[in-house]
C-alpha cells in the first residue's frame, strides 16, 4: 500500500505543473461551455412546456415532457464526450510518465482527442457510459453538495432524504455504482492504452484485480477520504477568512447578509477545485496500479517507442485550446454583462428586490437608491417608468411630482431637459440636495452586469408607447436575462411578449381572486404579501409562474413569505431580507464570537 502511494504521488509531481495548467483550463473551458449549452436548453425546454420557472411543484411534470427528455439525452451525451475526452487526456499524461515523458498541455489534449476518437469509431460506447459512472462515484460527495445550491433540486433531494425508501433508494443506487465501477476500473486504460474492446478491457480489469480487490478498494478510498477531508479544512478556514474580514470591514447590519453568500460562493468554487485534483489524483492512482499489475507493460521501453509520439507537437491542440479558451472568457463575460436563467434563478433560495431602489436609506427612483441597492446586496432593484413630453422613458411613481419635488404637475408635462432641472433628493435628505429624475438608459447603462432591474411600466392608457419603447431599450441593452417588466395593464404585458417573447413579464395584482397566473403572456404574479397564501403559491408554481411578494417590510412578513417559498421579496430593506432569507445559527454564533474576540 505504501509503495502504491509512494509511487501515485511521484507520478502526479513527475509533470504536476503541466498536468495542473492543463486541468485547469480543460475544466474551465468545458464547464463553461457545458453550462452555456445547458442554460440554453433548459430555456428552450421550459419555453416549449409552457412554463416559465423550474420549481418543486412542476419539476415532475416538466421532466416527463418529450423536449425536456430529449434536451437531458443531449446534455447526456455532450457530458460522456466531455469527461471521457478528459480521461483520454489524463490516460496520455500518465502514460507520458510512465515513459519519462513530459507533456506540454497542448500534447496531452492532443492524446485525449486521439483516444476519444478512437473509441468513437470503435464503437465503445460502453466506454462512456462506465465513464460516467465512474465519475459519478469518485464525485458523489461533491454532486450531493453541488446539487444542494440548486433550486428546486435542493427541495428534492430533501424530501427524497426524509422518506425511508428515497433513502433505501439512494443506498441501492450507490451499492449499483460499486457494483459496476469497482471491477472496471482499469477498463479505461485497457481500452485507450492497450486498445481492447470494451468486453476485452472490462475482462481486462477484473483480471488485474483478482486477489487485490480489498487492497484497491481501500488505497481508493483513503484517496477520496483525505479529499473530502480536505475540502471540509479549507471551507472552514475559507468561512473564517471571510468571517474575520466581514466583522472588521463591514457594518453591523451588512455583515449577516454578506457572509451566507460569500459561504455560497466559497464551496461552490472549493467544490470545483476538488473535484479537478480528485479526478487528477483518481486518475493517477488508477495508473499507478495498473502499470504495477500488468505485467505486459511492466519494463519500461525506450522513449522512443513511447506511443504518444504520434500526438506530434500538437499545434493543432494548442490553437484549439487558445481559441476554446478566448471563447469561454468572452462567454463568461457574456454571462456576467447580460445574466444568466441558471445563475439568476437556479443559484437563489428566494431572491431580493429594492423597492424603488434602496428607498429608505436614498431618494426612490434615483441613482442614489440604485447605488445603495447594490450597495444593499439586492438582487433586482425595481423602478417605476413614465414617458416625458418629448418621448423619453425616466423614472418615476406617482402621477404628481409634488410629493418629491414639491411642484404639482406631473411628469409628462415636461420635455426631458426641464426635468433635469427639478431637485428630487432634497426632499428626502440635505445629503441628496440636487438629485435628478434620471432616463431608462441611464439607469440600464448603470445597472447591466451589477444588478437586475424589475421596470413596472405604470399606466398611460391603452394608445400609450411606454411598452414598445421598454422593449426596445431592453434589447438595446440586451438584458433580457437582466430585466422583467411589469405592469398591472395586463395589455401591456401581452404587447411586450408579441414583441419580443423572451422578455420576462409579471402581472401585478392587489388582491387574489381567480386563475389570473395562466395566463401565457406572464411568467409571474406580483402580488401583495398579505394575500400570498401556501396555496396560492403552489397554485402558481404547479402553472409553472414565479411568485413576487411586495411590499414586505416587517422581520415577521419576512418570515412568513419565506416559509411559503415565494421566489422574491420586493423590499424597502434589502439587507434585513436577505439577513432572514439566508440566515443560518452556525453563521450567527461565528460573527458573534469574532465580534467579542476582534473587540
Amino acid at each position: 500500500m505504501s509503495t502504491l502511494t509512494k509511487d501515485t504521488w511521484k507520478i502526479i509531481k513527475f509533470n504536476q505543473k503541466n498536468a495542473f495548467v492543463f486541468e485547469l483550463l480543460f475544466r474551465l473551458v468545458t464547464t463553461t461551455l457545458y453550462l452555456l449549452l445547458l442554460n440554453k436548453g433548459l430555456l428552450f425546454t421550459l419555453r416549449m412546456a409552457g412554463y416559465s420557472y423550474l420549481t418543486a411543484a412542476n419539476i415532475g411534470y416538466f421532466l416527463i415532457k418529450p423536449w425536456t427528455i430529449l434536451m437531458m439525452a443531449v446534455m447526456a451525451v455532450v457530458g460522456i464526450l466531455i469527461l471521457t475526452l478528459e480521461t483520454g487526456c489524463l490516460l496520455t499524461l500518465y502514460e507520458g510518465a510512465f515513459y519519462s515523458r513530459k507533456l506540454k498541455p497542448w500534447q496531452i489534449l492532443a492524446g485525449g482527442f486521439s483516444k476519444l476518437v478512437l473509441e468513437i469509431r470503435r464503437k465503445n460506447w460502453r466506454l462512456g457510459l462506465l465513464v460516467l459512472a465512474d465519475y459519478g462515484l469518485v464525485n458523489l460527495y461533491l454532486i450531493y453538495q453541488m446539487l444542494t445550491h440548486v433550486k428546486p433540486l435542493n427541495f428534492v433531494i430533501s424530501e427524497i432524504l426524509k422518506k425511508p425508501v428515497g433513502r433505501m433508494s439512494l443506498v441501492l443506487f450507490f451499492l449499483l455504482l460499486l457494483a459496476v465501477v469497482i471491477p472496471g476500473v482499469y477498463t479505461f486504460h485497457a481500452c485507450m492504452v492497450e486498445q481492447k474492446n470494451f468486453r476485452d478491457g472490462y475482462f481486462r480489469s477484473l483480471w488485474l484485480l483478482k486477489h487485490r480487490i480489498l487492497k484497491v478498494v481501500f488505497l481508493l478510498f483513503v484517496y477520496y477520504a483525505a479529499a473530502v477531508l480536505g475540502l471540509w479544512f479549507v471551507n472552514a478556514f475559507c468561512v473564517l477568512i471571510a468571517a474575520v474580514g466581514v466583522t472588521l470591514f463591514t457594518d453591523n447590519s451588512l455583515a449577516l447578509a454578506i457572509l451566507p453568500a460569500a459561504c455560497d460562493r466559497i464551496e461552490l468554487v472549493l467544490i470545483f477545485l476538488t473535484s479537478m485534483f480528485l479526478t487528477v489524483g483518481n486518475y493517477g492512482a488508477l495508473s499507478v496500479q495498473y502499470f504495477s499489475f500488468s505485467s505486459r507493460l511492466v519494463k519500461k521501453r525506450s522513449s522512443s517507442d513511447y506511443p504518444g509520439n504520434r500526438y506530434g507537437d500538437g499545434r493543432l491542440a494548442a490553437i484549439f485550446m487558445a481559441a476554446a479558451a478566448a471563447f469561454s472568457l468572452f462567454s463568461l463575460f457574456g454571462v456576467v454583462r447580460n445574466g444568466s436563467a441558471i445563475t439568476a434563478d437556479m443559484l437563489s433560495m428566494i431572491q431580493i428586490t429594492a423597492h424603488r431602489g434602496s428607498s429608505r436609506a436614498a431618494p426612490e427612483n434615483t441613482m442614489a437608491a440604485m447605488a445603495k441597492a447594490i450597495e444593499d446586496l439586492a438582487d433586482f432593484v425595481e423602478i417605476d417608468v413614465q414617458e416625458t413630453k418629448d418621448g423619453v422613458v425616466v423614472l418615476g411613481h406617482d402621477t404628481s411630482l409634488k410629493r418629491v419635488s414639491g411642484i404639482n404637475r406631473p411628469i409628462s408635462f415636461y420635455t426631458f431637459e426641464e426635468l433635469q432641472k427639478l431637485d428630487v433628493g432634497k426632499w428626502f435628505s440635505s445629503d441628496y440636495e440636487g438629485e435628478r429624475i434620471p432616463a431608462l438608459e441611464e439607469v440600464m447603462e448603470y445597472c447591466k452586469g451589477r444588478i437586475s432591474i424589475n421596470i413596472e411600466i405604470k399606466d398611460l392608457g391603452s394608445s400609450s408607447r411606454l411598452p414598445d419603447k421598454v422593449t426596445e431599450l431592453i434589447q438595446k441593452y440586451q438584458m433580457k436575462e437582466q430585466c422583467v417588466v411589469t405592469s398591472v395593464r395586463l395589455s401591456y404585458l401581452s404587447r411586450i411578449k408579441e414583441l419580443d417573447p423572451e422578455i420576462r413579464t409579471g402581472y401585478i395584482i392587489s388582491a387574489a381572486y381567480g386563475d389570473y397566473y395562466s395566463s401565457d403572456v406572464i411568467d409571474f404574479i406580483s402580488l401583495r404579501s398579505s394575500f400570498v397564501s401556501e396555496r396560492l403559491v403552489e397554485a402558481a408554481h404547479k402553472k409553472g409562474k414565479a411568485v413576487h411578494a411586495w411590499t414586505v417590510n416587517s422581520k415577521s412578513e419576512m418570515e412568513r413569505m419565506k416559509m411559503l417559498g415565494v421566489d422574491n421579496i420586493i423590499t424597502d430593506y434589502p439587507v434585513i431580507a436577505r439577513e432572514i432569507v439566508y440566515r443560518q445559527a452556525a453563521t450567527e454564533s461565528l460573527l458573534e464570537y469574532l465580534r467579542l474576540v476582534l473587540k
